[in-house]
């Protein structure tokens, strides 16, 4: 390429110009200029060569040299005055070999090998063999770069993930804080004893992702066949592991104690210190009312609660049904409001008048055994106005497929759940109060001192006794996701 063959000329003219290395204090796993070959001393002076953007500009010459991590390695080498740390005279160090290697078996971690892994990279030492002079010390620049490049990469998708959070669209390069902090992890991975588990060590704490990387290791590397099947297995192998931990990587780091609900795994869990203390079966949204992914606060819980039909409900499943009979309000202990908060009669409407969009009304349930909320309710803020709730229809519960909510999350024997968060506050006592307002079907709001934090996760996979299962992917998220994360 021209563009390489004018950094050779750039290079040798360098070395040839100065008959020096450039200056800096070494770190451990690096060596003083007294200790490396003319081809190492030439390579660190065509790194400052191939880096310098004034000609092109920064984002051309990135390009140019196939930097996929943008500004980060730039960034990595001006940091530490542009020295090398995987070559010598004959191709890769040690170290670097460690790196090739943790980085062909990237799919460890969810990531695809071919991102990273270059074969021109694994072959550095054969090719050398064509090179000599200045132009050895260059191929060893352009080595030493891309590897580099290709470690940062890692560290940012290991940590961050592929694509903006919830979204199909890859992520950004790194900007200036996050070349520096990526650069930084680099270069402290390089000083520790082994690099290696320096490095992964980056990826997120959570208890979910570890428990699932955990087990796709294990699982990946039983046998060599087993192996080469879960990487070509698109339902229950690599993709599916690599999704969920894409979807993990977006996570912001749980609090010590919290609750967790897997939508496609119909399940809320509480979690304290990484271990899970209690497990209830939920009842999750429809496919075309799917519940959504969010984090929240459990804040608040009310006991007997009144409900108040949200609109779109009332106006595409109960206007149909008063036009019919407006008695079906009576009937199911609803009763209608207008737009200032009184009474209507249903009787008094003349509902074929009324459209979804020309709606004045307001609707709501009774508090009692068979409100449609049950005995309590959890809220939590967010913009999806989704909160947790009791059922009336609790059968519902043993059914193995429970997407069958408009949205919000149904949970079974939910006033067990009221129980702990009382608890957990010391307020035992207030329990029996607790109890004799569901009796008698009064409504009682409970404030919590210490709201409870609560996840509610879409995850296809995930681990139960170190074990990998595979769940239905109840909203079909998986395929778009991996095409996304595949697609480069």
């Amino acid at each position: 390429m021209n563009w390489l063959r004018s950094m050779v000329r750039s290079a040798v003219f360098i070395v040839l110009l100065t008959g020096c290395a450039l200056s800096g204090v070494a770190t451990p796993g690096e060596h003083s200029e007294e200790t490396v070959s003319a081809a190492v001393r030439t390579a660190r002076a065509s790194l400052r060569s191939l880096l310098d953007t004034h000609e092109r500009g920064p984002t051309a010459t990135y390009q140019a040299l196939g930097l996929g991590g943008g500004a980060a390695a730039p960034t990595f080498y001006a940091r530490c005055n542009f020295t090398t740390h995987w070559v010598e005279e004959t191709g890769w160090n040690p170290q670097a070999r460690q790196a090739l290697k943790l980085l062909s078996r990237a799919a460890d971690v969810g990531l695809a090998p071919s991102r990273y892994a270059e074969p021109t990279l694994q072959h550095l030492p054969d090719s050398l063999a064509r090179a000599n002079g200045p132009r050895r010390g260059l191929q060893l620049a352009v080595s030493e770069l891309r590897l580099t490049d290709a470690l940062l990469q890692y560290l940012l998708h290991v940590q961050r993930g592929q694509l903006q959070p919830h979204t199909l669209t890859p992520i950004a390069p790194p900007d200036s804080v996050t070349a520096r902090l990526v650069a930084d992890q680099l270069r402290q991975a390089l000083q520790a004893p082994e690099l290696v588990p320096a490095l992964l060590r980056y990826q997120p704490p959570s208890r979910s992702y570890r428990l699932l990387q955990q087990s796709w290791v294990h699982l990946l590397h039983a046998t060599p066949q087993d192996s080469a099947r879960l990487m070509q297995d698109t339902t229950a192998g690599f993709r599916r592991v690599a999704v969920n931990l894409e979807r993990l990587r977006w996570e912001p780091v749980p609090d010590s104690e919290y609750a967790v609900v897997n939508i496609p795994a119909y399940r809320l869990q509480l979690i304290r210190n990484g271990q899970v203390l209690r497990t209830h079966r939920v009842i999750v949204g429809k496919p075309e009312t799917p519940t959504p992914v969010l984090r929240g606060r459990i804040g608040v819980f009310v006991i007997a609660p009144e409900w108040r039909v949200p609109y779109s409900i009332a106006v595409r499943e109960f206007l149909p049904e008063l036009q019919q009979d407006p008695g079906f309000l009576a009937d199911h202990h609803y009763r209608l409001y207008d737009w200032r908060g009184n009474r209507v009669n249903p009787w008094r409407v003349n509902w074929q008048r009324v459209t979804p969009e020309k709606f004045p009304y307001s609707i709501r349930q009774q508090a009692g055994s068979f409100n449609a909320l049950g005995n309590v309710v959890f809220y939590f803020p967010n913009q999806q106005t989704v909160f947790l709730h009791d059922t009336p229809a609790r059968s519902a519960f043993s059914r193995p497929e429970r997407a069958l909510s408009h949205g919000c999350v149904r949970v079974d024997k939910p006033l067990h759940l009221a129980e702990y968060l009382l608890r957990r506050e010391n307020r035992a006592g207030e329990l029996t109060a607790m109890y004799q307002h569901v009796r008698q079907h009064e409504k009682q709001r409970i404030n919590l001192v210490r709201p409870l934090p609560i996840y509610l996760q879409y995850l296809t996979c995930e681990t139960d006794k170190g074990q990998l299962l595979f769940l239905a992917d109840i909203y079909q998220l998986d395929t778009a996701l991996a095409n996304a994360l595949f697609t480069y």
